[in-house]
């Protein structure tokens, strides 16, 4: 009795040991498949609109699954029907010709487009008119219908591209000062019945498509325990105030949403516990089943004038967080290449940053196929995501420790390592022979043999 006594005690500390100080080992199972890689690495926007670009060549080899359009002005509901008063079902009441253009491109580069329905940035006095309510709901629905019919069905000269994401409006909360947003000058209730009317009406007319929406601002104002921090800005408090109202009222008018889709500019860390949240209220609200989607995020856009190899691991972290966290689809805001804020995956000029790198491996992960097991005893600041299909297997790793490195040595049973590729100084991506350390802001991507 008192040797078990004694050794239930030291299984207590043992584990209590292995929680306060994680195991350097990265033990992975290759052959214990736990879930599907899912296309969180794609991005919103692209460097050139051209048929055969070589800069969006970069999107396919990173097996890209997705480009969102939102911030494409040639989209925006009002470009592609410049007359509110004219009839929807006439052909040449619709300018898709710049439109179509972006489209062409973007699947040309192996993408399917997450078309965005409704209006990018805009300056809320100079387009006004854009951003009130639109005077017949049901109107700008079928608005909506037909150019899905142009692009899925062939309506007007169109295509047949079979795109499945429609999103209704982006950020309709972006300020809390009615007459100072830049997206949707309205009421609360004037957007959520915008939004039960069109998901209602479209759905009904492509029921195989999704259909959802809103682009939220995010959840900055959460503490740990997913509550509302009154500490927070106003503005930060009101984007989760809209969004918990939101889910009220399409609760009550039963209104469909295939996917809610939000933004976020902050950390792995946080943006983990946001998703948290938001599949929380979904399934309190009895949206359990739709799929939650980042569809802007960027780690820390103010460090896009310093990139370095950190900045690179620091995307990557994000798209491992996402894979574990089991997010549905993400897209990276934004792949610009002038050097812009929120651009941060080329330079100015064309050549990919530190961050493109970490797109490619996890797109190499994505081609693989299917996540394996990694043992659950990571430092907090390293995250890993290990890959297996016919092609091979693989691990992506980041460490976003500030100032640590981290010891290295992985265990992988039968497998036995092939090649390492990192980052190096220059913002290179470079074989190296497996290291024994993985540096403070580094990222290595490793594939194996077996």
């Amino acid at each position: 009795m008192f040797q078990q006594a004694i050794a239930a005690v030291t299984a207590f500390f043992i584990s209590l040991f292995q929680l306060i100080f994680p195991s350097n080992v990265i033990e992975i199972n290759f052959d214990n498949i736990v879930d599907e890689i899912r296309p969180v690495h794609n991005i919103g926007r692209m460097p050139e609109y051209e048929l055969d670009s070589e800069i969006n060549k970069y999107f396919t080899d990173a097996n890209m699954t997705s480009c969102r359009t939102h911030d494409i002005n040639c989209t925006d509901i009002h470009n592609v029907f410049p007359d509110f008063s004219k009839d929807v079902n006439d052909e040449s009441s619709y300018n898709f010709a710049a439109s179509d253009k972006v489209l062409a491109a973007i699947v040309d580069a192996g993408m399917e487009p997450f078309f965005r329905l409704g209006i990018s940035y805009s300056d809320p006095i100079l387009q006004h008119d854009y951003l009130v309510p639109p005077a017949d709901y049901t109107k700008w629905a079928q608005i909506c219908e037909h150019i899905i019919l142009h692009y899925n069905e062939g309506w007007a000269d169109g295509f047949e591209y079979g795109i499945e994401y429609w999103e209704i409006w982006n950020e309709p909360e972006n300020s809390d000062d009615i007459n100072d947003n830049h997206f949707w000058i309205g009421t609360d209730e004037e957007f959520f019945r915008l939004y039960d009317v069109s998901a209602k009406y479209l759905k009904e007319k492509f029921p195989d498509l999704k259909i959802g929406g809103y682009g939220s601002c995010g959840f900055y104002a959460l503490t740990k325990t997913n509550a509302l921090n009154t500490g927070a800005t106003s503005r930060n408090q009101y984007f989760v105030i809209y969004f918990e109202n939101f889910l009220k009222y399409i609760k009550e008018h039963n209104s469909p949403m295939d996917f809610f889709s939000w933004h976020s500019y902050t950390t792995t860390e946080r943006n983990s516990r946001y998703i948290e949240y938001v599949g929380e209220k979904l399934e309190e609200a009895g949206y359990g089943d739709a799929e939650i989607i980042c569809n802007e995020w960027n780690y820390n856009p103010t460090e896009n004038d310093k990139i370095g190899r950190r900045y690179g691991a620091n995307q990557a972290s994000m798209l491992l967080m996402f894979q574990n966290q089991k997010l549905d689809l993400a897209h990276y805001y934004c792949a610009i290449a002038t050097g812009a804020l929120h651009a941060g995956m080329f330079f100015e000029g064309g050549e990919p940053t530190p961050a493109y790198y970490g797109f490619w491996a996890f797109g190499q992960l994505y081609k693989l196929g299917n996540q394996v097991e990694i043992k659950d005893n990571l430092r907090k600041d390293l995250y890993a995501v290990a890959a297996k299909g016919e092609d091979g297997q693989a691990l992506l790793i980041s460490n976003v420790s500030e100032k640590k490195d981290r010891k290295l040595k992985i265990d992988a049973g039968e497998y036995t390592v092939d090649k390492c590729y990192t980052v190096n100084e220059n913002c290179e991506w470079v074989e190296i022979p497996l290291p024994k350390k993985i540096e403070s802001g580094s990222m290595l991507y490793i594939t194996f043999l077996g």
